[in-house]
């Protein structure tokens, strides 16, 4: 048994020493397996990528607005310029005169009033030719006449600076037309 005990050991011992046919250790080549690492990953990229590439669509892209800032503009101050002293017109707005034929009526302001002067204004159109017509009279007299174009008038009287009295009054025929002018109304008689 000692004998059988000696030869395991030394065979174990054989064995393990390298007794028995040893397998080469190969060397490894460092550049190789870099070239090889590197050509291997290339070709995972280019496999990666799609065959075909989609072209670019346009996008819209919105102008910038601009902003306005408004900033207040300097006026311009007006200077009146001195007019000259116009003499007021009465008598019948047309640069001719009335035309031939105008009808016309006869007017009597008749002052009955203790107010004196009296300032008489009327206005109006005619009725033939649709002319305007304005008339200004200031009188001391108990009476002033007129004639007037037929037509609608207004009136405004005026006894000195005390009152005044205004209204409407129609010419339309030839008869005599009568402003009673009293203290506290005007009476209009007539046709």
């Amino acid at each position: 048994m000692k004998r059988s005990f000696f030869l395991l050991v030394l065979m174990t011992l054989l064995v393990g020493c390298g007794g028995g046919a040893q397998t080469p250790v190969p060397t490894v080549d460092v550049n190789a397996t870099i070239a090889a690492l590197s050509g291997t990953m290339m070709a995972g990229t280019l496999t990666a990528q799609p065959t075909h590439t989609p072209t670019a669509t346009a996008t819209f892209t919105p102008e910038p607005t601009a902003t306005f800032t408004l900033t207040p503009e300097p006026t311009a101050t007006f200077t009146p310029e001195p007019t000259a002293t116009v003499i007021p017109f009465y008598g019948e707005f047309a640069p001719a005169g009335l035309p031939p034929g105008v009808n016309k009526g006869y007017v009597l302001f008749q002052n009955e009033s203790k107010f004196k002067p009296i300032h008489l204004n009327i206005q109006g159109t005619t009725e033939q030719g649709e002319k305007p017509y304005y008339y200004k009279w200031t009188f001391e007299e108990r009476q002033h006449r007129h004639d007037l174009p037929f037509g609608t008038y207004q009136y405004v009287i005026f006894l000195a600076d005390k009152k005044m009295f205004s209204g409407t009054f129609r010419i339309y025929n030839f008869d005599k037309t009568t402003f009673f002018i009293r203290d506290d109304r005007i009476v209009i008689a007539g046709p």
